[in-house]
């Protein structure tokens, strides 16, 4: 297949270079490396879930059924302004009486007053004795003015209780009863919130029986196998995505780096060909072009039905270079970029990334750290009998994460530079699988960054695991990284 011409792009020439980043045709090999050690990773994590799987996902495990049901049915969902603008209209008198209570008001409390105006002389009393007795406008939060004691009433314990007054009124003690158990659990009037619970959903809030859960659990393992392989690819990728995701939802405490990354990378390699190349799929693919005559004729025989002479030839053995393919790339290679430029923005609100501690926390954490081996003890100590090399080797060391973290959004579509972060990626996240205990997360990482590979070095990788290359067609239409000037190279 040929690279595209001018006439194939369809926007106008100073949107060409967006054009083509997103819709080149481009081969799927980098997928279906990135498939191969995901997968990996993938069936490694869920079939550790199966040696204590009813701790993780059981009715009474970790994270017990009936508190994770009460979560994402009645967790608040709390409203948030749009502007940096008071909650509170301010008041605009329409009348010579409310300007006269403003006037008033303001002199007084120093300060215009909320909402709603008192219809008489007896509201604006109730009005000031609350504020006498209280300190405070029982209009702030919302509510309008008392209209009896037990409103007023409601208002001060209320205000005692929860250090502000309330929104509204309740109908009676029995809601009064409920507003207060449910502050109590979550520290918020339910009367604010716009919605409640979690859009979230698991097998496991419903498959509650042991025996029951074992099988299903393996079944999804088994699956997530398959699309290691890539059979049936498009199918057990989406299937292994949603199994990870019901361990996710139902049970957050065990959520780690690894399974957000894990989840992520499989819903890109949904999107594109991740079983194009390196599959079952494409051994099955290659077969039935060679076979299919024979296939369609013996089956025919089978019915009686007389052979044909000719067979529509199958669809070609060969990697077909595909847009898809490309979306994914980009959209997965684009999202390594954002985390990455997350994570260092965060690290500079950090006191320690700016005076040099923030490599030691980790270097000197027995809980991390390999210090049950003698080699890491003595660099721990030689850093220990030297200041200079000391404060030369964590500040040197929390620059590099900097540096490397913050540029890569930026640096890494640069030609020349794309090895340079490639190996700093290793170099980083080496150091953390090392000394932070975080091997799973490091190795996923790695995975992630394998989007910036071209298909040639993918194809490399797997050749020393007899994979077979590519055709030459799809290497020629790959992805390429943009340059100086939007050339590629």
């Amino acid at each position: 297949m040929n690279k595209p011409t001018a006439e194939t792009w369809s926007l106008p020439s100073w949107l060409r270079s967006w054009e083509q980043f997103w819709f080149t045709p481009a081969d799927p090999s980098v997928l279906g490396l990135i498939r191969v050690v995901c997968g990996m990773i993938v069936v490694y994590t869920l079939a550790v879930y199966g040696f204590n799987l009813q701790d993780f996902v059981g009715e009474h495990g970790w994270h017990d059924l009936q508190l994770r049901d009460q979560i994402r049915r009645d967790r608040p969902i709390a409203w948030t302004a749009w502007t940096w603008l008071e909650r509170r209209p301010s008041p605009t008198p329409t009348n010579d009486a409310e300007r006269a209570y403003v006037r008033n008001y303001t002199m007084n409390h120093g300060g215009p007053p909320p909402l709603p105006f008192p219809k008489d002389e007896a509201e604006a009393q109730v009005v000031e004795r609350f504020i006498e007795n209280n300190g405070i406008d029982p209009r702030v939060n919302g509510a309008p003015i008392p209209a009896t004691l037990e409103q007023e009433e409601y208002a001060a314990a209320y205000l005692k209780r929860w250090k502000g007054p309330p929104p509204a009124y309740p109908k009676d003690q029995d809601e009064a009863f409920a507003i207060n158990q449910y502050m109590k659990e979550y520290g918020i009037d339910p009367r604010v919130t716009y919605d409640k619970g979690m859009l979230v959903w698991s097998i496991w809030f419903h498959v509650l029986e042991p025996e029951t859960m074992l099988v299903l659990h393996w079944l999804i393992v088994a699956c997530a196998f398959l699309f290691m392989i890539g059979f049936c690819t498009r199918i057990t990728t989406a299937l292994t995505w949603f199994g990870s995701l019901c361990y996710i939802h139902r049970n957050p405490t065990a959520l780690f780096g690894v399974d957000t990354m894990m989840t992520i990378t499989l819903l890109y390699l949904m999107i594109g060909p991740c079983g194009a190349v390196f599959s079952v799929d494409a051994i099955i693919r290659r077969w039935w072009v060679r076979a299919k005559p024979g296939v369609v004729n013996g089956w025919r025989r089978f019915w009686k039905l007389p052979a044909l002479d000719a067979v529509a030839p199958a669809a070609s053995a060969e990697v077909v270079p595909s847009v898809s393919a490309n979306v994914a790339t980009r959209l997965l290679q684009i999202h390594v970029c954002i985390i990455y430029l997350i994570a260092g923005l965060a690290k500079l609100q950090g006191q320690t990334w700016w005076n040099g501690g923030a490599l030691w926390l980790t270097l000197g954490n027995f809980e991390f750290a390999p210090m049950h081996f003698r080699l890491y003890m003595e660099f721990i100590r030689l850093l220990g009998r030297h200041q200079w090399l000391f404060d030369g080797f964590m500040m040197g060391g929390g620059l590099f994460t900097l540096a490397f973290e913050i540029g890569y959004a930026f640096l890494i579509w640069r030609p020349r530079l794309r090895w340079v972060f490639l190996a700093a990626a290793i170099l980083l996240h080496g150091f953390i699988g090392l000394f932070m205990g975080l091997q799973t997360f490091s190795f996923m990482m790695l995975v992630m960054n394998m989007a910036f590979l071209r298909p040639e070095e993918a194809q490399w990788a797997l050749s020393w695991f007899g994979a077979p290359a590519a055709s030459a067609a799809a290497t020629t239409a790959a992805p390429e990284l943009v340059g100086a000037g939007g050339k590629g190279t």
